[in-house]
């Protein structure tokens, strides 16, 4: 079952002669449990990619279709709800609230749908991830690995 789908996507930055083809015509396609690496050298379009492909970007041309939704044609808040229930985003500096606890940080996606988290399915990711005795602290009290692992576990509690 195809999950994720690029056909022709582009983007480009800039105008004139300061413009720059971060991705020209990228076509690719993942099945549901497929495992990908997207490597290359530094300033390649890795990010580029990745942000298009999480609806934090939209590419210039082309078309991105993730579970059956064209993402290219969700407007800023859609596209927010989708990545907050589709995608699971990790960034390299993890991105955590520092007002909010471990907990909260790691529950947000589902605060903000004002959904019930299942407790069994957390207890099982914070435990997985060894830091269930984690969750009162602020992030600025995590080591740069606890801090990782919160955002994994940010990024798996939508399912």
């Amino acid at each position: 079952m195809e999950i994720l789908k690029c056909s022709q996507v582009t983007k480009i930055y800039g105008k004139g002669d300061n413009q720059v083809a971060a991705l020209n015509g990228i076509d690719l396609s993942f099945e549901k449990g497929d495992f990908v690496a997207v490597v290359g050298a530094s300033g390649s379009g890795k990010s580029t990619l990745l942000h298009i492909l999480g609806s934090v970007d939209k590419p210039t041309a082309g078309s991105v279709t993730v579970d059956g939704v064209d993402i290219g044609g969700l407007n800023h808040r859609e596209a927010a709800i989708f990545r907050r229930r589709k995608v699971g985003l990790i960034y390299q500096f993890y991105n955590l609230i520092p007002t909010l606890t471990v907990e909260k940080n790691i529950l947000m996606p589902l605060l903000l749908d004002k959904r019930k988290p299942d407790k069994d399915y957390f207890e099982e990711i914070v435990n997985r991830l060894g830091i269930q005795d984690k969750l009162s602290s602020l992030p600025s009290q995590l080591s740069g690995g606890q801090q990782q692992r919160a955002a994994i576990a940010r990024a798996l509690v939508y399912r």
